[in-house]
């Protein structure tokens, strides 16, 4: 089951007030005067506000307007359904617009059926059935409101309400009283002042509130930082379903009622009353509410939200169990604490994200200005304000109404404090979730506001737990409490306000001197710390990230004073000097430009785990010592360093980084045999020409040696290395790889790209057999590795875990291909590009494994024989030499029916297969129901040869909104000529776009897509686009390729027609799905036309600009055609005299348009006919063009019935969208032709006319009277034996009429139509009555165990609630013997404890007076030597002022020196 909620509800229903509280829906001569009135009077007198309608309004044909307002403002529509319910069209206009409302105002709906079966209404039977008859004939030219009515009463009958047979009256009536005052009576929440982006969070929560089957009650979970809306949310959710539980309750501030006496006892108070109504309940425990509560609400149906939990036992003491509650029950609980409702179990969680931008601007607006917009001058400061609050919705509103009326400047001032200092209101909001923290969350919280916000977890991780904290857990626990996240990448984010919450904990400990906070990070804090010496024992951590104006002079002390700094980072700032002294205490030393060559001698730090001295002037002369706790160090872009010495006074060092050390020549041997080393990176070192000769790394995951351009030898591996999995050397100067590469038994990625150097592989190459990537890209040398394996009969070696070869420009020929599939037979990603092969071998089809093919640049390429069976992405670009034949098949429709995939091709146009193709960079499609599994085509025209790379994205929008961006993982680059890019979206990696049927509304959707350049080469454009719809995982009745018309949209996609092509003298039967027979072409269709004939490709010149005109039927291609013959897109002319005016009955999606001619393009092969063999048109010696016969016949299916309608064709495209055209630019030669054609059709109008007014013999108007009689009737009078045997000798009779008997084109078109149709028709027709009778019988056969189930569940209910209640005071009498014995327990070990500790206190007090005893005796003795200290302190004093001044004269006696000597 499912909570329901409607997809068009707005925001608006949220908290919304209503009119009437109830509407009433009735027929006035029925019941008006006996129960309806009843009723109306009983809703009265219980202050319930009720509409019930005034004959005297009842005029006309149409639903008045205050009737339309009356419902739509209406809380509850009650409908009372009587036998003559149906004959009123205002009552059924008055429920289609109920319906509507439930639809998309979450109006409540309540059938009441009056002495008629609910069955009867659902499936218009008896009364209704006579009723919608007289309705039919009434309305035969309205057959969308006819449908509407019949889906109105379907839709209410399946509503759950009541039903009176043989009861009293007036029980069902106080029954529905009662009913209505509950639901009336429960309370609409405030939900917010402005509450914008609420409706875009509820559309997302409605979606996790479906009962799955199995499941008794649904448990939400809604989680998220202080401030961010949870409640706000909860409220709006509240409001919107309340009405369809039987009880409701909405339990707010639980957090802070609950550390409130006898909290948690009065929450259990408020949900009994909230939900049973019981005043007088007093509780008493906890453990006394917990089996009344279970009791009490097992049977019911409830809403339950629980807001702002922060502990286990608040759930357990309001929603300790499903059992709880009865069936249909929704709890929602809304927490700080994600790991709560992990550990309640809940269905399912859903976090609420911040605001997006437009959000945030516009809430902040309203708040700010009260109004939408910002005042003039107000725009860039409001943005700043918007940034600043980072989608924190309580910031927005806190900052909008503090800054409201306040000038500009007073804006900007008020800014710099709250970066500065935040605000106190938010500040407090936010620290409750710190307040609950553990004292390690709380340090690994602090330490992350400060400083690791942005920073990857292994490097927070190592630096925390090497001070003395335990990260993996906290860091789990702050994920929880919604303070920190991590991103995809592995990094910590936070909050920029619960960033600033953490910093200004910290700051608040000593606002006015720095130098005694526990952390420091705001540059002038820390310049004012290091240039004035007020550091102290109390700084544990500092990060320096000044801005160039400010230079720090190091001194000996700047550092000595914090001897318990554990964390120095330096990202930026300018110092004067070197530092003489580093604290031995630091963990983490991470000091970009360190400005010395060297470490400070007395800096032993034996705890350090971290040390970062990238782009220094650091050259490391001396070996490191007393570092055994380091385990990462990053030399990187050390320019300076020529040399790496010994390290083994590193012995636990996991992470070595040397790249860009461009000068490095040597790296000590000792590298090689560090047992822990995991990482060793040299990265562009180019003058590395020393390398350890041997490793033995036991732990070495990754060993990366790239651009190491003077690196000739690749180190021997001393015995098996399991661990390494990747090895890089590209563009090194590696000759040979020694024999001992058999080691890496763990090797499972190796890239030598542009080794150029290296001249064969060894022999045992194939000990690798973990290897899975393998890239030798750029070594055409390397080619005789093929050639031996070729030598050596293929069948010797193998690499069978190899998924992804990487042989790009490698030279391969067509005689190495062979070779590479049968070594490789499990490669899933191979890469052949800028290679010299010709063809690809016919083995290729044979390789299951094979998903991505790269054969771009490969210029000699010419046959592509097929795919392997899981083909998923082919890249052929700039593959100019391919056949035709071959590129047919890589854009075929074939292809892309057999293999979900992605292909990159020279072309110029979107392949004719194609469903939709528009001009330019994006299509326009309209869906409902579903978004279709589509494969999109681009084409990108290349203005001139292309030099440089560019990146394409594209974008998804619906119904105006961008939902989704596939950004696509490769490039596109150098292309030399036009490309055609098909893509299947089933083949993207990411399920999101799969999930676009979040974001479709009811009816038709509007569905955009563009492919947009986001970066690159500007020479390139998308010039065409083109979707196709996968029809086997799509319904084609839900979308459209033209914005679909209201009033057509019941009969777009209810029908199929057949079109007939008379191409070759014979008849080929096309059957299409009407939808795709009239579509509007929008502005950008394209449509391509190609006729052999020249006369009609000149006449089509005048008109083929205006294209978003045209009429476009769509046809399938015979099934015993060639799959490979594109299909050509023939012009037919079709005239007034011809198949313009067909009159086809059937066909009610297309009416007369009323134009002399039409322009009907229709896909499909044709060849050119000689005239003769052309039937259908008036031949004229004028024209040659072939003319092409096209008859429409209606097709209706087995398992169908046919729907009658009065419509006739409408052809859109009129003689009006032609004149539009007349400002074109045409020659001379163009106009001729076009009056040519013209006189042609005034000639075939001539003739027709003559034979139009030839006067048809008496037996011939006698069968036209008849076939008039017949045609006229209901198509079930002619089933009769002697009416059908009439029948048919008339079609036939006037189906052999000569052609001058003098009846016309359109009689004769009609009747052939009818005579092909009606034996089928009347044996479909004879199948299809004797299937309804079979299935109404079972469908009231349904009805009845339906019935018979419902009361079978009844009673199941109530003996499990009777069981339930037993168990669950069984269950609280067991709970409350086994707490007593605990409090038992508890207390005789309280007493053991106090007793324990008593003694200890008095133990204790006897230490503390001896140790007084001594202070005070140590004190004696100095109160006797003051006087003479304070005399040595004057003398000192004494002493230091005479040197100082003595010193000074010194100065100043050299200064005048060095001026009288003119050094000055």
């Amino acid at each position: 089951m499912a909570v329901m909620l409607c997809g068009g509800a707005s925001s608006s229903a949220f908290g919304r007030g209503w009119t009437y509280d109830v509407f009433l829906s009735f027929r006035g001569e029925d019941t008006r005067r006996t129960f309806t009135g009843s009723l109306y009077h009983g809703l009265h007198q219980r202050g319930i506000n009720v509409f019930i309608d005034d004959e005297k309004l009842r005029r006309g044909e149409e639903i008045s307007p205050a009737l339309i307002g009356a419902i739509e403002e209406s809380r509850i529509a009650i409908i009372v359904f009587s036998q003559n319910y149906a004959s009123s069209t205002w009552c059924l206009d008055e429920l289609a617009k109920i319906l509507e409302c439930y639809k998309t105002r979450g109006q409540l709906v309540w059938p009441v059926f009056f002495h008629v079966d609910p069955s009867a209404v659902r499936h218009q039977r008896g009364s209704f059935a006579t009723a919608m008859a007289k309705h039919e004939d009434r309305f035969k030219g309205d057959v969308q409101k006819l449908q509407k009515w019949k889906m109105a009463l379907f839709e209410a009958a399946n509503l759950s309400g009541w039903t009176l047979k043989n009861g009293y009256e007036f029980k069902l009536i106080q029954e529905i009283i009662e009913e209505a005052s509950r639901k009336l009576n429960h309370t609409i929440l405030h939900i917010a002042e402005y509450p914008v982006g609420i409706e875009n969070r509820i559309s997302e929560l409605k979606l996790l509130l479906h009962i799955e089957p199995g499941e008794d009650i649904r448990v939400i979970g809604i989680y998220g930082l202080g401030g961010i809306g949870k409640t706000t949310i909860a409220r709006a959710l509240y409001n919107l379903i309340a009405g369809q539980f039987e009880a409701t309750s909405f339990l707010t501030d639980i957090r802070e009622s609950s550390n409130q006496r006898q909290g948690l006892v009065q929450l259990q108070e408020t949900l009994l009353f909230d939900t049973v109504g019981d005043k007088n309940i007093k509780l008493g425990s906890i453990y006394k509410g917990i089996p009344i509560i279970k009791k009490r609400l097992c049977c019911k149906k409830v809403l339950l939200i629980l807001d702002d939990v922060d502990k286990l036992e608040q759930l357990q003491a309001l929603a300790g169990g499903r059992d709880w509650f009865g069936f249909g029950s929704v709890i929602i609980i809304t927490t700080r604490d994600k790991h709560l409702l992990a550990a309640q179990q809940v269905d399912k969680t859903y976090e609420v994200k911040k605001l997006n931008h437009d959000e945030a601007f516009d809430l902040f607006t309203w708040s700010a200005f009260k109004r939408k917009a910002p005042d003039a001058g107000y725009f860039d400061i409001s943005n700043r304000v918007v940034l600043y609050a980072e989608g924190l919705p309580l910031a927005l509103k806190v900052m909008g109404s503090n800054l409201f009326g306040k000038t500009v400047e007073e804006w900007k001032s008020a800014l710099g404090k709250y970066e500065k200092i935040p605000n106190k209101e938010v500040q407090n909001v936010l620290r409750v979730t710190f307040d609950n923290l553990e004292e390690n969350e709380k340090e690994i919280f602090l330490d992350i506001a400060c400083f690791f916000k942005g920073e990857t977890m292994e490097y927070i991780e190592k630096t925390l737990q090497a001070c003395g904290l335990y990260p993996k857990f906290g860091i789990s626990v702050l994920v929880d409490r919604s303070l920190v996240s991590i991103d995809k990448y592995d990094r910590l984010r936070m909050h920029d306000l619960i960033q600033d919450m953490g910093r200004e904990i910290v700051r608040e400990v000593s606002p006015l001197e720095p130098g005694k906070r526990s952390r420091l990070w705001y540059h002038e804090d820390v310049f004012e710390v290091l240039s004035e010496n007020t550091g102290t024992y109390r700084i544990q951590g500092m990060m320096v990230d000044l801005p160039d104006q400010y230079t720090v002079h190091l001194k000996d002390e700047s550092f000595k004073k914090m001897r318990n700094l554990k964390i120095l980072i330096v990202r930026s700032g300018h110092f004067f000097g070197s530092p003489q002294h580093l604290p031995n205490n630091l963990r983490l030393l991470d000091w970009m430009e360190y400005p010395s060559s060297s470490l400070p001698s007395s800096f032993q730090p034996k705890k350090l785990v971290v040390l970062n001295l990238s782009h220094s002037r650091f050259t490391m002369q001396e070996p490191f010592k007393y570092l055994d706790s380091l385990t990462s160090m990053d030399l990187t872009h050390c320019e300076l360093l020529t040399k790496l010495p010994d390290i083994t006074g590193v012995p636990n060092l996991t992470e070595l980084h040397l790249d860009y050390c461009t000068n490095l020549e040597e790296v000590h041997d000792s590298v090689g045999f560090l047992e822990k080393l995991v990482e060793l990176r040299a990265y562009g070192c180019t003058k590395l020409k020393v390398f350890p000769s041997a490793l033995r790394l036991a732990s070495l995951r990754s060993l990366i040696l790239n651009w190491c351009s003077s690196l000739q030898n690749f180190p021997a591996i001393l015995g098996k290395m399991d661990n390494l999995k990747s090895v890089s050397i590209d563009s090194t100067g590696i000759r040979e790889l020694p024999p001992s590469i058999g080691n890496l038994v763990g090797l499972q990625e190796l890239s030598m790209t542009s080794c150029l150097s290296l001249k064969e592989l060894p022999d045992n190459f194939d000990m690798l057999q973990n290897l899975i990537n393998l890239d030798i890209e750029g070594c055409p040398q390397l080619r005789s590795f093929l050639t031996k394996l070729r030598d050596m009969g293929q069948s010797t070696l193998t690499f069978g875990n190899i998924q992804s070869l990487n042989l790009e420009n490698c030279g391969l020929i067509d005689e190495d291909l062979p070779i590479i599939f049968h070594c490789f037979p499990k490669v899933s990603s191979l890469v052949l590009s800028k290679n010299d092969f010709v063809a690809l071998p016919i083995c290729i089809q044979e390789f299951p494994c094979l998903e991505l093919l790269h054969l771009d640049n490969c210029k000699k390429l010419q046959e592509i024989p097929g795919f392997p069976p899981n083909i998923q992405y082919v890249n052929a670009r700039n593959c100019t030499s391919l056949t035709a034949e071959s590129s047919n098949l890589l854009l075929s429709q074939e292809t892309f029916e057999e293999c979900e995939m992605q292909v990159m091709v020279p072309g110029t146009r979107v392949p004719e297969w194609f469903d939709h193709i528009t001009k330019g960079e994006y299509m326009t499609f309209w869906v409902r129901e579903k978004f279709p599994a589509t494969i999109l085509c681009f084409a990108l025209a290349v203005e001139s040869e292309m030099k440089e790379s560019f990146d394409c994205e594209i974008r998804f929008y619906i119904n105006g909104d961008e939902v989704y961006e596939l950004e696509m993982p490769r490039n596109f680059s150098d292309m030399v000529t036009d490309h055609v890019w098909l893509y299947d979206l089933r083949t993207h990696p990411s399920i999101q776009w799969r999930s676009l049927d979040l974001y479709l509304m009811d009816d038709w959707n509007q569905v955009e897509i563009s492919c947009e350049k986001i970066l690159g080469a500007s020479n390139v454009t998308v010039s065409w686009c083109g979707v196709h719809v996968i029809k086997q995982e799509t319904n084609m009745k839900d979308i459209l390729f033209a914005d679909p018309d209201p009033d057509l949209d019941s009969s777009l996609h209810s029908e199929k027609i057949d079109i007939d092509l008379d191409t070759d003298g014979e008849e080929s039967t096309k059957s299409i799905e009407d939808s795709q027979y009239c579509n509007l072409v929008d502005d950008n269709c394209y449509i391509n036309f190609e006729t052999p004939d020249r006369q009609m490709e000149e006449w089509w010149n005048i008109s083929k600009e205006a294209e978003n005109n045209r009429v476009v039927c769509h046809t399938e291609m015979d099934q015993n055609q060639d799959k490979n013959l594109l299909p050509e897109k023939t012009l037919y002319s079709v005239t007034e005299d011809s198949l313009f005016s067909l009159y086809l009955e059937d066909i009610g999606s297309v009416k007369a348009s009323g134009s002399n001619s039409s322009i009907l393009v229709v896909d499909h092969p044709v060849k050119n006919q000689p005239q003769s063999q052309v039937t259908g048109f008036i031949q004229t010696p004028n024209v040659q063009e072939p003319r092409t016969t096209v008859s429409m016949d209606h097709k209706v299916t087995r398992g169908e019935s046919p729907q009658k309608t009065n419509s006739t064709m409408e052809l859109p495209t009129t003689i009006d969208s032609l004149k539009k055209q007349t400002n074109l630019t045409i020659n001379d030669a163009d106009m001729e032709a076009f009056y040519a054609v013209l006189d042609a059709e005034t000639s075939d109008s001539r003739v027709v006319s003559k034979l139009a007014h030839k006067i048809p013999s008496e037996e011939t108007k006698k069968a036209l009277k008849t076939f008039q009689d017949f045609v006229t009737k209901d198509f079930s009078v002619l089933l009769g034996p002697s009416e059908y045997s009439t029948m048919k000798d008339t079609l036939d009779y006037l189906t052999n009429l000569p052609a001058e008997d003098g009846i016309s084109v359109e009689i004769r078109s009609l009747v052939i139509q009818v005579s092909r149709q009606f034996t089928h028709w009347s044996k479909d027709y004879t199948y299809e009555s004797k299937k309804l009778e079979s299935t109404t019988a079972k469908l009231l056969k349904a009805d009845e165990l339906e019935e018979g189930l419902e009361a079978n569940k009844t009673h199941f209910k109530e003996v499990m609630c009777l069981e339930n209640e037993l168990c669950s005071e069984l269950a609280y009498l067991e709970q409350r013997k086994k707490e007593l014995e605990e409090q038992i327990n508890a207390v005789k070990s309280n007493i053991s404890a106090s007793q324990a500790a008593r003694n200890m206190a008095s133990q204790r007090k006897r230490e503390i007076f001896g140790e007084a005893k001594i202070l005070k005796a140590q004190r004696d003795g100095l109160r006797e030597q003051m006087p003479h200290l304070r005399d040595e302190q004057e003398l000192a004093k004494k002493i230091k002022a005479n040197i100082r001044e003595e010193w000074s004269k010194l100065g100043e006696k050299f200064n005048n020196i060095l001026r009288h000597e003119g050094f000055d």
